[in-house]
């Protein structure tokens, strides 16, 4: 069993300024708002360039499988780095729009390369906690990412966290040539020629990619409406709005880093129906409240089970899935988690531009959580069928 801790801290940084300055620029949203006029429906079309990385991904993961690299992290981190350097140069919705799309495809690389990576060194009862670390390590950038960018944005300007985190990225693609440098490199550098097909790792994803958009958009929508909701509905401020969804990120990079215990305790599938049921009444609290000692408690509630199914899913699939086939599986889990939270968003922007609410989209949502609880407990079901016959 590996348990090389520098190359999962390696890989993990890369996590971390991935998820990290993509959230930096959601953050920003209400001030952007203001500077460029943005609508709600364009603020949807922008979580919609998700779909572009729903490509990519899968490009990518089929690359993956077919000649590993580890230089790909290095790849998708200097596109990232290259694009948020472009960002402080644009004025108004289409430039931005652009950004984010080259931002979303540097974006791509991550998630199939880094995480079955990670599956490729790390086997046994290691695995999870693996999972959780670089899971919780890609929660403490966005808890960075969201904690700082609206404060920084309101006093020196909404440029200066898209450099900061074009040099984080930039610090990431130094670190990773340094390491891959170290003669403590991984034992496979290519894998054997893929004999599987998208579709047949698709099938035996099957049931769970309802579940997997559904975890993404859950993600997206407390992201882009939680604080564009308390500031342009309740009066908060910028600053504000992004601390307290900061805290919702803190605790579950908490939970995230526990995972391994929690799962050996509970158990995945558990995990995953409790954190959806408690998802569903996360939404239908943040509709109602707007109070800071209401939603305070409710995104730590929230927030706790939420980020642990993030980990339980890629385990579960990890189970699922041959090596040969990692990429792959990765790069369609995170094309449904990434796709189903773009579509949503979107969704959730025209919904908010009709309703001049963007409170409604926490309905959305969690509609969503209970289709996700059902379509869990009934794939439960088969596989016990299954298993019986």
């Amino acid at each position: 069993m590996a348990t090389n801790k520098r190359l999962l801290w390696v890989i993990s940084y890369h996590h971390a300024c991935n998820d990290g300055a993509l959230l930096a620029l959601v953050a920003l949203l209400p001030i952007l708002v203001e500077e460029m006029d943005l609508s709600y429906s364009e603020i949807g079309l922008l979580g919609a360039g998700l779909l572009i990385t729903v490509v990519i991904q899968l490009l990518v993961g089929r690359l993956t499988d077919r000649m590993f690299s580890r230089y790909l992290l290095e790849v998708g981190a200097g596109l990232m780095a290259v694009s948020f350097l472009m960002v402080p140069f644009v004025s108004d919705f289409n430039g931005l729009f652009l950004a984010v799309i080259s931002m979303r495809v540097g974006a791509s690389f991550y998630h199939p390369v880094g995480i079955s990576w990670i599956t490729r060194e790390y086997s046994g009862p290691y695995l999870d906690t693996a999972l959780g670390v670089q899971s919780g390590t890609g929660n403490l950038g966005v808890i960075i990412a969201l904690g700082t960018s609206g404060f920084l944005g309101e006093m020196f300007g909404w440029q200066t966290p898209c450099l900061i985190w074009a040099g984080m990225n930039l610090l990431g693609v130094a670190l990773g040539l340094m390491f891959t440098s170290h003669p403590d490199r991984p034992t496979v550098e290519r894998t054997p020629t893929v004999r599987t097909t998208t579709r047949s790792t698709m099938l035996k994803i099957g049931m769970l990619t309802v579940p997997i958009a559904t975890g993404g958009a859950l993600y997206q929508v407390t992201s882009y409406y939680g604080p564009l909701n308390l500031t342009a509905m309740h009066d908060w401020t910028a600053g504000g709005a992004g601390l307290i969804f900061a805290v919702w990120i803190g605790i579950g990079t908490l939970t995230s880093y526990y995972f391994g215990s929690i799962s050996a305790r509970y158990g995945r599938l558990r995990i995953l129906k409790i954190g959806y049921l408690v998802s569903a009444l996360g939404m239908i609290a943040l509709f109602a409240f707007s109070s800071w000692y209401l939603v305070a408690p409710v995104l730590i509630f929230y927030g706790a089970v939420l980020f642990v199914t993030y980990p339980a899913l890629f385990a579960i699939v990890t189970d699922m899935t041959d090596h040969s086939e990692r990429g792959t599986a990765f790069g369609i889990l995170f094309g449904f988690q990434l796709g189903g939270g773009a579509v949503v968003v979107y969704i959730c922007g025209v919904v908010a531009d009709m309703l001049n609410d963007p409170s409604y989209s926490f309905l959305i949502a969690a509609g969503l959580s209970v289709v996700s609880l059902v379509t869990l407990v009934a794939w439960e079901a088969k596989n016990s069928l299954k298993a019986s016959a």
